[in-house]
């Protein structure tokens, strides 16, 4: 390329703001938003998502993070010194909104309670994509030190929980179908007769995907909420307003699967302790953040916060300049 090095310190440190830049900058955000399922990247998920075995679509939700990494670090490490960078925060903060509304949106009529999961894993990419997009788009102004840290702090601590609680939710998903051998919630009634273990299991994960206090989904959208209100009011409005409506959501598919007369043509009794294990491991993780949000922010959050906002200390490390 016009700069002859692949290295993104190198590159930082060479970056001149020329249109070919501004294009590689585009281009790279629209793979990236894709590769983790934005709004209007998105049309992959509910397809992949749904068919794929429950114990893959968990690994798939965690792969599907990867990419906002990629993306955080491109939009700070490589661009965070150029006049692009409240644009691109503005884009983030966008596809974030998009995500938000139009995952839970098409999540509730859904029949199908892993595609109905899958559209609420869009929604909540977008929970991280306003956080840190907010930081970044805040990034060289006075307010950044705090509400734009925060914002970002909420974002990443988002993709943590993120993959406890969906993950957990699609093996409950997969545990039901093992039972029921259905996943349409018209045709599935009165698990929690049976399935005792996976009940509660289903109850943590929605009311942590829901952000209801104090399970550790709370912990970072109080961050979100709270930072984006200062960019805009009506950002932390639509935010809650979104969970909200995932409440509501998980709400229908508990109603519809587990309450009610049990189904005569189901085996009593819950699924194989194997299964059990996968999503007590993942509980466990819930709630031990669920206790210490403080400690995983402030040990693990915020440092990767800061190494991603100082661009010119990411190239001294790299360059030793």
């Amino acid at each position: 390329g016009q700069y002859g090095v692949l290295n993104i310190a190198a590159l930082a440190k060479a970056m001149k703001s020329t249109t070919l830049d501004m294009i590689a900058l585009v281009l790279l955000i629209s793979a990236f938003a894709m590769k983790c399922g934005s709004v209007p990247m998105h049309f992959w998920i509910p397809d992949s998502y749904t068919v794929a075995p429950a114990s893959i679509t968990a690994m798939l939700v965690v792969a599907s993070q990867a990419s906002l990494y990629a993306l955080f670090r491109i939009c700070f490490s490589l661009y965070g010194n150029t006049s692009y960078v409240a644009t691109s925060g503005a884009i983030l903060i966008l596809f974030g909104l998009l995500s938000m509304f139009i995952g839970v949106t098409m999540a509730i009529p859904q029949k199908d309670i892993k595609r109905l999961m899958s559209y609420h894993a869009i929604s909540q990419t977008g929970y991280m994509l306003l956080g840190v997009g907010a930081g970044l788009y805040l990034l060289g102004n006075p307010d950044f030190s705090t509400h734009g840290m925060a914002a970002m702090e909420g974002g990443i601590f988002h993709i943590f929980n993120h993959a406890l609680y969906k993950g957990l939710l699609f093996l409950t998903a997969g545990a039901i179908f093992y039972k029921t051998k259905t996943r349409n919630l018209n045709e599935i009634r009165g698990l929690a007769h049976s399935m005792k273990f996976t009940t509660i299991f289903f109850l943590i994960g929605a009311f942590s995907i829901a952000g209801l206090p104090p399970f550790n989904g709370f912990a970072s959208k109080l961050l979100i909420y709270e930072s984006v209100y200062h960019v805009n009011p009506i950002l932390s409005i639509i935010a809650m307003l979104v969970s909200i409506l995932t409440l509501a959501s998980f709400m229908k598919v508990f109603h519809s699967a587990f309450m009610g007369p049990p189904m005569k043509d189901v085996e009593r009794g819950d699924v194989p302790k194997s299964m059990l294990f996968g999503m007590m491991v993942l509980t466990a993780g819930i709630i031990l953040f669920s206790i210490i949000p403080g400690w995983v922010v402030g040990h693990i959050v915020h440092p990767a916060a800061q190494s991603l906002a100082n661009q010119s200390a990411y190239i001294r490390a790299v360059m030793g300049d």
